[in-house]
C-alpha cells in the first residue's frame, strides 16, 4: 500500500476513535444520538445529537499531538458554513420540524503515553 493511502487510513482511523470517544462523552451528559456521519452533497456531519428539545450538530476533531495546532483550530469559517448546509439538507430529508438546533465542536486530545484522552465540548460555535 503506498505511504499516502496508509497515512490516509490512519488518520482516518484516529478521527473514528476520537468520535467514539466523542459519542461516549455525550451519552454520558444524556444526549440521544441521532446520527453519525451523515453525508450529503452540501457536506458532512460527525454527530448528530439531541438535548431536550434541541438537535445538536456535531464536528470532532481529533489530534494526538500539538504539531500541527489545536484541534479546534482546523474548524474555520468555510467548514462551518458546510455544516450548516449539510445540517439544513438534514433536517428537510428527515423531515425535522424542529428549529430549536446548535452546531458544536467537541476537540479530542488523545494521550497514547498516558492513555488518556482531553475533551473540550465547544457549544454554539
Amino acid at each position: 500500500m503506498p505511504e499516502k493511502n496508509k497515512n490516509k487510513g490512519r488518520l482516518k482511523e484516529i478521527g473514528d476513535f476520537g468520535q467514539q470517544i466523542a459519542k461516549r462523552y455525550l451519552l454520558n451528559k444524556n444526549y440521544k444520538i441521532l446520527g453519525e456521519n451523515y453525508y450529503c452533497r452540501e457536506g458532512e456531519i460527525d454527530l448528530i445529537a439531541q438535548k431536550g428539545s434541541q438537535i445538536v450538530f456535531l464536528e470532532v476533531k481529533t489530534r494526538l499531538s500539538r504539531n500541527f495546532g489545536l484541534p479546534e483550530e482546523a474548524v474555520g469559517k468555510e467548514k462551518k458554513e458546510k455544516m450548516e448546509k449539510a445540517a439544513l439538507a438534514y433536517l428537510e430529508k428527515e423531515k425535522v420540524k424542529n428549529e430549536n438546533y446548535r452546531f458544536d465542536l467537541m476537540a479530542v486530545e488523545i494521550d497514547k503515553q498516558d492513555q488518556k484522552a482531553r475533551i473540550r465540548h465547544h457549544k454554539a460555535i
